[in-house]
């Protein structure tokens, strides 16, 4: 009978579920339940379609195995479907029930389920024997594409492979299984590839319809998916083009399969426009007749063209780009090596340049290493050069130098340029060392290390000293002159209470006479004693200057010195100045005139006022008789003194 394949497996699966070694798995009856239920589901979802339903041949009447969206009961009803697709070669697909005498009248239809959409594919055994069917079903009339017919056949076959396992015993069940899991995963990687490759390819059947086609084909004729497949491929040509590619088609088709042929035609798109195309078509080998016919590999011939218009025009570009290269290259080394030879020249220069000049130079690298020293080290530090590369700084350097410009380091490697002045003892010697330290960038980068120049500028620093001493102090006496005492006069009106507390101007009197009667050189150095007896009667912190001839002045300071101290100190002054100065057998008798001004309202007014309202008060005390003192208070100044 019909069934008998379908009733030998099943009996022969259950003698293996008993007989079964162990170790060697058997799935039971209800993981194939469970299979066919998993396949309507797919079926459902994958057609979008609500019932879904696969049939068994038992006894010659077909049983529900696997349903979805319906119930089981609906076996009652399927007969007459299930007959007429069994007879069918193809999917037997029925749009609208109503439009079929048989079937319209029949229970599918009339039944609350109320069917107006059928699709059924047959199931079969290798051999070509029926032993059952795969259904979709709808309650609406619908349209079923060619993919869905597609889509149906393909669940077909996997449940005919489901069946057909089930007649084998465990080990061969699952090597096979295996086998298919590979086929699969082989399918899989073909289908993507199919879809993903830029060529177009197409699957033409043996009528010209389109059975499949990747998205590349639909890109490069210019149609959409859905609307191209109710055409052929014939449809696309010129009479010309249809002709030549039916005749070489037949031609393939009488020779051998697997050979291929490549023919040259021009396609017509939507929009209009022709496109050249070079076609490469093969025998798709296949054993399922459904499956039959050829693949077309297409190739855009303007592309191509474009393509290689492009590619020749890289490789000219690469071309023209490596020998300009190769040119670049070549005056690229000329000029190095022209350079490196300069750069040597440079160097040698450099460092007779530096070995030559009287001042340190040197790098110092971040590590605090040297890496470059002139000359000018081993007369400094009695240190060879050669000797000092390499070294760290802290064994070159003394320790307490190092420690003086230690700051200065620190500064100059977070990237700053740095200047400094430091006394330091160099191999014995004392010197005053004027540093610059500039860091050396790599790139812009951080600060990798720092060069120095150091030069000695002792000398210049001590004429500086007498050049300013010189500005500033009267040269006999030794004493500071006038500019001094203003500016320190200055100084003190601007520090407030704590800075003047009185002023003095003191003027020698018959000082005139000693220069007449015993000569200007005994003048000097009546001047020099008359300087030193007025400094030993201040303070240490006062000032003594020499105002101009036989003037000097003194400057008071400090807010700790009542009136009472300040008289007994210029009357010291007068008293010291009062007593004899003798040069060897010559005696001379002078006395001093002194104007006093106190602290007062000192901050309001100007050193140049103050000198003048004190030169006032001393000019009074040589009007009132000489050899005196006159104490002028500030707010008793005359109106002729400006402030």
């Amino acid at each position: 009978m019909k069934n008998d394949c379908i009733m030998d497996a099943r009996q022969q699966q259950q003698q293996q579920q008993q007989q079964q070694p162990a170790g060697i798995p058997v799935p039971p009856e209800s993981d194939g339940d469970q299979y066919f239920e998993r396949v309507t589901r797919i079926a459902a979802r994958a057609l979008n379609l609500p019932i879904s339903v696969i049939c068994l041949d038992s006894l010659g009447q077909p049983e529900v195995i696997g349903a979805s969206g319906c119930g089981r009961d609906v076996i009652d009803n399927v007969n007459t479907y299930y007959s007429r697709t069994l007879q069918c070669e193809e999917p037997f697909v029925v749009r609208d029930v109503l439009s079929d005498a048989e079937l319209a009248h029949g229970p599918l239809a009339t039944s609350k389920l109320g069917i107006r959409f059928f699709a059924g594919i047959a199931l079969r055994l290798p051999c070509g024997q029926p032993i059952g069917m795969l259904c979709v079903m709808h309650s609406m009339p619908r349209r079923f594409t060619r993919q869905q017919r597609q889509m149906l056949v393909d669940l077909g076959q996997m449940i005919e492979h489901e069946v057909g396992l089930r007649k084998l015993d465990s080990s061969d069940r699952f090597q096979v299984l295996r086998a298919i899991d590979r086929l699969q995963t082989q399918r899989a990687l073909y289908v993507e590839t199919f879809h993903r490759t830029p060529v177009a390819i197409a699957h033409i059947g043996r009528d010209w319809a389109w059975r499949h086609m990747n998205d590349a084909c639909v890109k490069f004729l210019a149609h959409s998916r859905a609307p191209l497949t109710k055409t052929n491929i014939l449809d696309l040509l010129d009479a010309n083009d249809r002709t030549r590619l039916e005749q070489a088609v037949q031609a393939l088709s009488r020779g051998r399969r697997g050979e291929a042929l490549t023919l040259d035609v021009t396609f017509r798109l939507r929009n209009k426009q022709s496109k050249p195309a070079r076609v490469q078509v093969a025998w798709k080998q296949t054993t399922s007749a459904l499956d039959g016919g050829w693949l077309f590999v297409i190739h855009d011939t303007q592309a191509e063209r474009r393509e290689k218009a492009a590619r020749d025009a890289r490789e000219a570009a690469l071309h023209r780009g490596a020998h300009e290269a190769s040119e670049g290259l070549r005056r690229a080394h000329e000029q190095l090596t022209s350079t490196e030879r300069q750069l040597g020249a440079t160097r040698v220069d450099l460092r007779a340049i530096a070995d030559n000049l009287p001042v340190l130079v040197a790098y110092v690298d971040g590590e605090r290493r040297y890496r470059f020293a002139n000359s000018t080290y081993r007369e400094w530090l009695g240190l060879d050069p050669e000797e000092i590369v390499g070294r760290l700084a802290h064994e070159v350097l003394g320790a307490d130098y190092l420690a003086a410009i230690e700051p200065y380091v620190q500064r100059v490697l977070n990237g700053e340029r740095v200047e400094y002045e430091i006394g330091a003892t160099l191999n014995g010697s004392q010197r005053v060392l004027r540093g610059v330290l500039v860091p050396r960038r790599v790139h812009d980068q951080a600060a990798d290390g720092y060069y120095l120049l150091v030069q000695d500028v002792t000398e210049r620093t001590a004429l500086l000293d007498r050049l300013r001493h010189q500005a500033f102090h009267d040269a006999l006496t030794g004493l500071p002159n006038r500019r001094s005492f203003l500016e320190r006069l200055d100084e003190a009106c601007a520090a407030g209470g704590d800075g003047v507390a009185a002023i003095m101007f003191i003027d020698l009197d018959g000082f005139k006479a000693v220069n007449d009667t015993y000569g200007h050189q005994c003048g000097d150095e009546v001047l020099v004693e008359a300087a030193r007896r007025i400094s030993r009667c201040v303070r240490d912190g006062d000032l003594v200057a020499r105002h101009a001839g036989d003037e000097f002045t003194v400057l008071l300071t400090g807010p700790a010195i009542d009136r009472a101290a300040l008289e007994r100190i210029s009357r010291a002054i007068l008293l010291t100045l009062s007593q004899p100065i003798t040069f060897g057998a010559k005696v001379v008798q002078l006395s001093a005139s002194i104007g006093m001004l106190l602290r007062g309202r000192a901050a309001s007014l100007s050193g140049e006022a103050l000198l003048r309202a004190a030169d006032a008060a001393m000019y009074r005390a040589k009007v009132a008789g000489k050899a005196r003192i006159v104490v002028h208070e500030l707010h008793d100044l005359p109106a002729g003194v400006p402030g």
